[in-house]
């Protein structure tokens, strides 16, 4: 009997150990993010690759833009930028997009803004209301500048264990999906809705264990579903 007792306190210091971790981890990760804030507040000079005097596809938005390669046969100028919220790349577009005069402008963002509502509970509808309308702004500078839009839904979340057992990750979730029912509602004849979260996720909702990185990434098979998609659509716009 003692020798079951020690070994189940083993396994629950195991995993209070490997909690901690994770909280220390996603901690680092945020405190990263503050900084890089506080220096870069829109993130000017967090964009790398060569300046273009035109670009006839843009890919714009937060991390998930970022990591985002280019479908086989189409050249795609990236500015997404890791970490950046709805807000943070509404303030940029008129610096990142529009001096490219592009036809074409794929935005994916929206999550970082809806990770903040367990942090923010009582913010939580203004939250998402923003986020909500600052996509649409976009889309309406996308219009002024004269460049079509294909607007992605918001990938789902993909939680591990542990991510499952926070209370928070059901809000997240929820709210991204109300966000996602707000953006397929933005439908329109310059507008194209391209439906990521239905192509990644499982019966859960979330997305699937195969195109899983992390909470809030999706792994190279995952970019490659999208992009099956994506590259159809392409096709069809030009």
């Amino acid at each position: 009997m003692s020798h079951r007792f020690c070994l189940l306190g083993l396994v629950l210091l195991g995993m209070t150990c490997i909690g901690g971790f994770v909280v220390w981890q996603r901690a680092r990760h945020f405190e990263r993010l503050f900084y890089l804030t506080r220096l870069d507040p829109i993130g000017l000079n967090m964009i790398r690759n060569e300046p273009s005097s035109t670009a006839p596809i843009v890919m714009f938005g937060d991390s998930r833009a970022a990591a985002w390669p280019a479908p086989t046969g189409f050249f795609i100028t990236n500015r997404g930028v890791p970490g950046h919220t709805s807000t943070q790349s509404l303030l940029r577009y008129r610096m990142h997009v529009s001096p490219l005069q592009p036809a074409l402008v794929i935005i994916q963002v929206g999550v970082n803004d809806l990770v903040a509502l367990p942090l923010l509970a009582n913010d939580a509808e203004s939250i998402v209301q923003t986020t909500i309308a600052n996509i649409g702004e976009m889309v309406d500078l996308a219009r002024v500048d004269g460049s079509r839009v294909i607007l992605t839904t918001i990938f789902p979340l993909g939680p591990d264990l542990f991510s499952h057992l926070d209370p928070g990750t059901g809000q997240i979730q929820t709210a991204i999906e109300q966000v996602n029912a707000a953006i397929r509602a933005m439908s329109a004849p310059d507008v194209i809705i391209f439906d990521s979260a239905a192509l990644l996720a499982d019966a859960s909702g979330y997305v699937a264990e195969a195109y899983r990185a992390d909470l809030l990434h999706i792994n190279p098979k995952g970019y490659q579903v999208l992009n099956e998609a994506l590259s159809m659509l392409l096709t069809d716009t030009q």
